[in-house]
């Protein structure tokens, strides 16, 4: 069966939340009990508990068979004997009591297992979609697919699975983190509008929201302030430096900038500051929009991008429930 849901953690984001992750592993060594079933070469374990997976010295056999085995490393687990048979050829007993075996789930399959669960329930705590952040130049500061929020908030929802039967003081302190009575946890805040997901039209893109795309080695000058209303449902602002040179208090400045606004055929593409000289007071760079620039050095192409969203577009699930209280005196 297929499935088309997504899992927002990785393996790394776990180690990340919680570094003792290996610590819950749950694979149990064996009783070093085995004795000869009579058959040559099969050997028994008797009392061995439930057998899913059988590791040997860390190595995972495989599948278990579905009759009596009969090459070497095959096993089979009898549920109705509680008795486990494992074939090995040119051994014995005490060999095999020198081996460590284990019995239990493979930790790379766990471990998948509860990043899915994590998830989901991710999906389920949650009263708004989840996009990924797809396309060039979209993702994260540390590449992920997703808001690094819905990944953080995946990962200690996994590692609650992963820690809840071994230590629930840890675990409650995890899904607390998540989610909690006092509704101070991430899920509480972004069900409330408190916190943004990365596709939603909030109140940072009303007031501009700066990335930095590109920056000479040599600059030392930046966009310091930005102001403005955006007159534009929303849009992308590219600001280019055109021309080279040096902002200096109390000299005539010699950079310049040219800016673009996106149009019905795509994105940064209509030029609205033409070679304008940046004179480090507030400048128009498009869709009513103003920035400043900060004294230093600007090379060529060093590059800005300026995500603008109008007031009358923003997104009102995404602002946060205010409460006033009233009393008679």
């Amino acid at each position: 069966m297929s499935t088309v849901e997504a899992t927002y953690c990785s393996q790394g984001d776990l180690q990340f939340v919680l570094p003792s992750i290996d610590e819950y592993d749950t694979k149990r060594v064996l009783m070093t009990n085995w004795v000869a079933s009579g058959t040559s070469n099969l050997y028994e374990l008797h009392n061995s508990g439930y057998t899913k997976i059988l590791f040997k010295d860390g190595q995972d056999l495989g599948a278990e068979q579905g009759s009596e085995p009969s090459s070497n490393n095959q096993w089979r687990y009898i549920e109705a004997d509680d008795n486990l048979e494992f074939f090995l050829s040119s051994s014995s007993a005490s060999a095999l009591n020198s081996i460590i075996f284990e019995a239990g789930r493979d930790f790379t399959d766990l471990i998948t297992e509860v990043r899915k669960r994590g998830s989901d329930f991710t999906r389920n705590l949650l009263s708004k979609p989840i996009y990924p952040r797809k396309g060039v130049g979209m993702q994260s500061s540390v590449a992920n697919d997703f808001p690094e929020i819905i990944v953080m908030i995946a990962a200690h929802l996994a590692c609650y699975f992963l820690v809840n039967p071994y230590n629930k003081e840890l675990a409650d302190e995890l899904y607390g983190k998540v989610s909690n009575i006092d509704g101070t946890g991430w899920a509480d805040k972004i069900n409330r509008g408190e916190i943004d997901l990365y596709q939603e039209d909030s109140g940072d893109a009303v007031k501009g929201i700066l990335r930095e795309i590109t920056y000479g080695g040599s600059s030392t000058g930046g966009i310091m302030a930005v102001r403005g209303v955006p007159s534009t449902e929303w849009d992308l602002i590219k600001i280019l430096i055109t021309t080279s040179g040096t902002l200096t208090v109390g000299s005539a400045s010699t950079v310049k900038y040219t800016s673009y606004t996106g149009n019905d055929t795509g994105l940064k593409i209509n030029e609205t500051q033409s070679a304008t000289i940046m004179d480090g007071s507030f400048q128009p760079v498009g869709h009513g929009m103003e920035v400043r620039f900060a004294p230093g050095v600007y090379s060529s192409n060093d590059e800005w991008e300026l995500e603008v969203s109008a007031p009358e577009y923003l997104d009102q699930s995404t602002s946060a429930i205010k409460y006033a209280y009233n009393a008679r005196i």
